[in-house]
Order: structure tokens, then C-alpha cells, then sequence
């Protein structure tokens, strides 16, 4: 059994009444020497507060729900170590929800948490949520920070890339290495960051003079399998020298689906991916990618949500994180006709 409040005023004859107030922070009233006789003594006994106490006492519980579509995927993983590292070095814990890319689930996994009262809620999805979750979350107070989504639902504290721009990038990349028949593999539209993607992607020709065929465009799960159906059933119909794939675990699949073919990555079909997931440096041949800075902006909304906590009217800005073009082996200029 752990040590309690009674053991530490046995130790100091101090009253149980006295040693719960100056342990919760409402212990002012009394001498300086009082509480620090307290306080070292707890510290002596390695006294930790019981946890459903002190909640009922500081209306507090330290800790902080995330919801997040798959956390198998190395992009949400290394997210989540952002946001938990940054939690765990300001005592706060996470309750982690895999909604499966499920928005029902979404919704249940917020009314889950609240009822376990979290201090707030990071929810990572690309779904949006039941509208009366949002109207739920603000008649409660309870903060909250979203990524993935959609940035017209407030007009401040949001942290997003501009996904039109880093699918401009990456395509810019393989027109300036002389590809002029450029596929990609994208996803189903209800991923609006994918859909902005490909606008760049599109975009990008238009701006080039480059007539995109719709025989170019190719959807998929967003899974290495997803990325491995889609690449190999557009090599077999196109005729494309280059190809963006919309996030780097799909480009897992799309080497398979290459090699199963026979084509080999550069020298027959350049790639280039998007997010800079850790296994991008140790593919072979390494993959030039679209950096987004995934682990700061976990840290970030973890920093974020903790200050709208602490500082519940402040107003805090928008966001926008870098993007940056990482250039390595998987991609290679065109040699002239």
C-alpha cells in the first residue's frame, strides 16, 4: 500500500486537515515552516496524492485525450511521441483512442473522454466530426486542438500545412528533372489534405503548359497495400515516367507494385513521396519526399492545447507549419530525347 496523508502526520504531527490543504495548494494561511515541513516530508516519503482525490478537489485530472485515425501509421505514431513527450515533461498524461478511420467511433471516443473528464482534447482525423460534438465541446469549456482538417471551422488556434503547396513541390521537382508525364496516387476526396495534393500536383502542369491525361490519376487506401494496388494498375495502363504518391507508407507498395513489373526506381520511373515518415531514408533506392515536420506538430498541439488550459481567453494564432523538399535517391532527371 501506498503512503498516505495519515502516515505523513504521523511523521510531523501535523494535522490530516493542514497536510491536505497545503498538499492541494490552499495552504497559505499557514506558517512558512509548517509547509515546508510538509512538503519535505512528502517528498521524503515519496507520498503520490491519490489520483481521484485530488481531481475531485482541483477539478483537474492531468490528462489529455488524442484521438487519432490509425496509430499503426508511422505518421500519426510519431505525432503522438510529439505530443506525449511534450505532456509527460509538463506532468500530464495521454488517453490514446484509434478511431480506425471510423467517424462514428470518433464521435463516441470524444463523449468517452469527456466522461472520464480529460483537462482536453487533441483530435487528429481526417473525418469531421457530428457538429453537435463541437457544440458539446465548447457549452463544456473543455479546449480542444484539431489537425488533419478542414481549417474553416474556427478562425484561431489552428496547426496545419498547406498541402496545396507541398503537392506543388513535390510535382515541381519531377518537371524540373524533365518529366513531362507525371502520374500520382491519391485517395478518395473525403480526405481533403490528399484533394488539396493533387490540386498542387494539377496546378503545377497547368502552370508548365503540361496536359495532364486523367488516365495519370490513381486512388487508393492510404496503406501500403492501398499504394501497391493503385501503382501497379496505373503502370500496367500509362505510360508515365515519374509519379507522386500523396504519403510516404504508400510508396511502401508502390516499389513492390515496380518491382513486380520489372521497372526499376530511378532509372525507369522517378518518385516522389509526402510526409518523410522515419523508413523514407532506408528504402532502397532512398526516397526524395515532402518533409512535413510530423513530431513538432504533435509537440505543437500539445503545447497549444496546454495553454489554452492554463489561459483559457487567450487568443492564440494560427499556425502554419514548414514544408521542405528532401531530396535523395528515388528520383532522377530525364536525359533528352
Amino acid at each position: 500500500m501506498g503512503v498516505t496523508i495519515r502516515d505523513i502526520a504521523e511523521k510531523t504531527g501535523v494535522s490530516i486537515t493542514t497536510i491536505s490543504q497545503i498538499l492541494n495548494g490552499k495552504g497559505s494561511r499557514f506558517s512558512e515552516a509548517t509547509r515546508n515541513k510538509v512538503f519535505q516530508t512528502a517528498k521524503d516519503l515519496a507520498y503520490k496524492p491519490n489520483f481521484f482525490a485530488k481531481n475531485m478537489v482541483t477539478n483537474q485530472t492531468n490528462t489529455i485525450g488524442m484521438i487519432v485515425p490509425e496509430v499503426t501509421d508511422p505518421f500519426f505514431s510519431q505525432m503522438v511521441k510529439g505530443a506525449e513527450d511534450y505532456l509527460n515533461a509538463h506532468d500530464y498524461m495521454i488517453l490514446l483512442c484509434n478511431s480506425s478511420q471510423d467517424s462514428t467511433r470518433e464521435d463516441l471516443y470524444v463523449e468517452e473522454l469527456l466522461h472520464r473528464a480529460v483537462d482536453g482534447l487533441i483530435i487528429a482525423s481526417p473525418n469531421i466530426l457530428a457538429s453537435n460534438v463541437f457544440t458539446q465541446l465548447e457549452t463544456l469549456h473543455k479546449p480542444y486542438i484539431l489537425l488533419d482538417r478542414k481549417r474553416h471551422h474556427r478562425e484561431e488556434g489552428n496547426i496545419f500545412i498547406d498541402d496545396y503547396e507541398g503537392g506543388y513541390m513535390a510535382t515541381e521537382h519531377l518537371v524540373a528533372l524533365r518529366h513531362t508525364k507525371i502520374g500520382i496516387i491519391t485517395s478518395d476526396d473525403s480526405f481533403y489534405s490528399v484533394e488539396e495534393r493533387l490540386q498542387g500536383y494539377q496546378g503545377c502542369l497547368t502552370k508548365h503548359g503540361i496536359s495532364a491525361s486523367t488516365t495519370w490519376i490513381m486512388e487508393g487506401d492510404q496503406t501500403m497495400s492501398g499504394g501497391y494496388i493503385a501503382t501497379k494498375k496505373l503502370l500496367e495502363t500509362t505510360d508515365i515516367t515519374a509519379l507522386f504518391v500523396t504519403n510516404d507508407q504508400m510508396v511502401v507498395g508502390a516499389y513492390r507494385a515496380a518491382l513486380e513489373l520489372g521497372i526499376t526506381i530511378p532509372e525507369d520511373l522517378s518518385i516522389v513521396g509526402f510526409d518523410d515518415i522515419e523508413l523514407a531514408e532506408y528504402m532502397a533506392p532512398t526516397l526524395t519526399t515532402v518533409r512535413q515536420p510530423i513530431y513538432d506538430i504533435g509537440k505543437t498541439a500539445a503545447e497549444y492545447l496546454l495553454r489554452a488550459i492554463q489561459n483559457p481567453t487567450e487568443k492564440m494564432a494560427n499556425k502554419k507549419m514548414p514544408l521542405k523538399l528532401i531530396v535523395r535517391e528515388s528520383a532522377k532527371r530525364l536525359e533528352a530525347e
